[in-house]
């Protein structure tokens, strides 16, 4: 028999982001125990809102399987006397599995002979089990920082008021921080605040529904928008998208209300992107645009009750207006001084301890872009880049990074391509934001990455597991996302030699460690390459053609991918091992070429003749990027390649003979290995 469990930890109002973390985290934390604990299950969900963490598994056994297993144990030689007396490893092992040493098997494995054993385990009921089972679940869900209260040494994201934990309609007495389970749970904290107790856990979503609270948060989000959408067209204009405030507002209330505030008209005459990001990062508010496009002087904002709304709408009214009046006093003092005049103040600014200043990161790329790009206005762009880090309204509002300054130069009067690079050197910020829209942006967004990874790695600063505190994946990814878009030539190799170029200039970093640095960014670029590339093909692929790319071109690795994967799924399987066998032997091939007329075999000629006849056009083919030419004539070369290795011997004693042979076969590998290394596919995966 299966029933549903329920485990819901009531606690004081939760943040946002730590509702979303722990949510995420939940359903994986109870999965693993139950199956560990032989509970077989089906679904697992989590609930929740700023007052509860909430776990639901659907059709929970009420037994566990009974266990029944062979047991491995020590060596036979550590366990029995030559004549069969059992030692003391035997006796303990036998004791561990509860029977007798009598019952001892051996088995013969790999590694020689072992003692082995039967256990079994009658599976206990549910009741037994869950209480300890749950309550280890509990302290493990991760908040970023926990409290501690009261007397006792337990911690969590806030103090824990109640537990309610349910297997059917049984009582599951979980114990945590001195709070015991029990079918009691809680609503709305304002609205329906009463204790109520559960019948069952199935009755869960229904019974809060009707308490005011909407604890899926799928379900509480759907009814946020549309409750958004309808407030919008109610205020005569369109809600600007926000996955983030929608993440945010979701996590912050149980039943999502909407109110409709607005801010004096005059507040409208800053850029758009300092009033919206006043209501976005500070108040969390939805701005909204009119059907022309332009920013309406309204808000909505979500609240967590349906109460006195007139009066809350007056309080965000006033706390705005004070916001908004703090930004356009920041943007009219910076344009007093003027986004040029702030320049040198960057030198005293720290970019990173042992790389300098920001101010020095902008000249090392105004020497890059000098390099990079054909257009003057580049030098200009990447001296400007950086200046807006030190406007007043940027040190209040850092995600106006990039944006402001492009609008206090257009205000100046600057040229328009250089404020747009200003801004779009910042693209992207993220693995789905947009990309730079113009060359000189793009030349100086990889010019931008790139400094930061010649830095760090010359530094030592690498990325280490999770940890990656200067966002070098996102750099790498980064320059790789604004190199395939084609819109200008990056070669990634030279990029990065570039910008360590450009530390050594300074006196940073050193001409000594160039090559060392060099190699391990590259190692590390192929690697974002690989995990970049690993959704649309197949790892193996995506490893054959990183192996014979010369790290250049991005859209030359998709070049590569695109017929090596035709390759990867046709019938090539007898020229793969071919290839195979030729590039592993042709590492012993002396220098030189192959001379046909050392050729003593049928087989030999005729793969002479062949590779002969095609050579010079695929290496041509190849040079040009024309993968797909060159394999059209490489399929030329998959029976003979196949005939020779089964009638022809290489290793002959003749060294004249062999040598030849191993010209032959490294020439093949060599020139074949510049489109992609085939003896991997069908076997390595290059991971990230």
């Amino acid at each position: 028999m299966s029933r549903p469990l329920l485990m819901e930890i009531g606690v004081e109002e939760l943040p946002a982001s730590y509702v979303a973390a722990a949510l995420a985290a939940l359903p994986d934390l109870v999965r693993p125990a139950l199956e560990a604990a032989r509970l077989s299950h089906g679904e697992v969900r989590a609930y929740g809102t700023p007052r509860r963490l909430t776990v639901y598994v659907d059709d929970l056994a009420d037994r566990q399987a009974d266990l029944e297993e062979t047991v491995l144990g020590p060596p036979k030689a550590a366990a029995f006397e030559a004549d069969g007396t059992p030692k003391k490893a035997a006796i303990g092992f036998a004791k561990k599995l509860g029977v007798d040493v009598s019952a001892l098997t051996v088995e013969a494995t790999d590694k020689g002979e072992y003692v082995a054993g039967r256990r079994e385990e009658a599976g206990r009921s549910a009741a037994e089990v869950l209480p300890e089972l749950l309550g280890a679940v509990i302290p493990k869900i991760p908040f970023r920082k926990s409290m501690r209260w009261g007397e006792g040494e337990v911690a969590f994201g806030r103090p824990v008021h109640w537990i309610c934990c349910l297997h059917g309609g049984e009582v599951v007495p979980v114990e945590f921080a001195g709070v015991r389970a029990g079918n009691l749970t809680r609503g709305h904290r304002f609205l329906a605040p009463a204790e109520v107790a559960l019948d069952d856990a199935a009755s869960y979503l229904d019974r809060l529904r009707a308490l005011r609270v909407l604890a899926d948060p799928a379900e509480r989000e759907r009814v946020m928008l549309e409750r958004l959408d309808a407030a919008a067209k109610a205020a005569g204009g369109v809600m600007i998208p926000d996955a983030f405030l929608v993440g945010e507002n979701g996590s912050m209330v149980e039943e999502p209300h909407v109110i409709c505030g607005h801010f004096d008209q005059a507040f409208l005459a800053l850029p758009d992107e300092v009033t919206i990001e006043v209501m976005r990062g500070h108040q969390r508010y939805f701005a909204l645009r009119g059907a022309d496009g332009r920013l309406l002087n309204r808000y909505l904002a979500v609240v967590n009750t349906d109460r006195s709304p007139d009066i809350i709408t007056q309080g965000n009214d006033r706390v705005l207006r004070a916001r908004l009046a703090d930004g356009r006093f920041f943007v009219e003092e910076d344009k007093k001084v003027g986004l040029a005049h702030r320049v040198p103040a960057l030198d005293d600014v720290v970019f990173q301890r042992k790389l300098g200043s920001v101010g020095d990161r902008a000249r090392r790329l105004e020497g890059m872009m000098g390099k990079l790009s054909d257009d003057p206005r580049g030098v200009e762009a990447a001296r400007l880049c950086k200046a807006d880090l030190v406007s007043l309204i940027v040190g209040e509002f850092p995600e106006l990074q990039g944006a402001m300054g492009r609008w206090y130069l257009t205000q100046a009067g600057a040229d328009a391509a250089v404020a747009q690079a200003v801004e779009e050197h910042y693209r992207p910020r993220g693995a789905t934001d947009g990309l730079p829209g113009s060359a000189l942006g793009a030349w100086l967004a990889v010019a931008d990455r790139a400094d930061l990874l010649a830095g760090c790695f010359g530094l030592g600063q690498v990325p280490s597991g999770s940890a990656d505190p200067y966002g070098l994946r996102r750099a790498a990814l980064g320059i790789i996302r604004v190199a395939t878009a084609g819109d200008i030539q990056v070669d990634v190799g030279g990029l990065i030699g570039l910008a360590y170029d450009g530390y050594v200039e300074q006196g940073t970093l050193t001409v000594e460690k160039r090559a060392e640095t060099l190699a391990a960014i590259d190692e590390f670029v192929r690697g974002r390459l690989a995990a970049f590339y690993r959704d649309n093909h197949r790892g193996d692929v995506v490893a054959a053609v990183l192996a014979a790319w010369p790290g250049d071109s991005v859209p030359d690795v998709e070049a590569r991918l695109a017929i090596v994967a035709e390759v990867a799924a046709q019938e090539w399987e007898a020229f793969r091992e071919a290839y195979k066998r030729a590039y592993n032997i042709a590492a012993e091939a002396p220098e030189g070429d192959f001379d046909p007329t050392l050729a003593t075999e049928d087989a030999e000629r005729a793969l002479i003749a062949a590779w002969s006849t095609i050579r010079s056009d695929v290496d041509a083919h190849a040079s040009a990027g024309r993968y797909e030419d060159a394999l059209r004539l490489v399929g030329d070369l998959r029976d003979p390649i196949h005939r020779f290795f089964e009638d022809v011997f290489v290793m002959v004693d003749d060294a004249e003979v062999r040598d030849n042979r191993l010209r032959l076969l490294a020439s093949i590998a060599r020139t074949l290995g510049r489109i992609a290394h085939f003896h991997l596919l069908g076997g390595t995966k290059l991971e990230s």
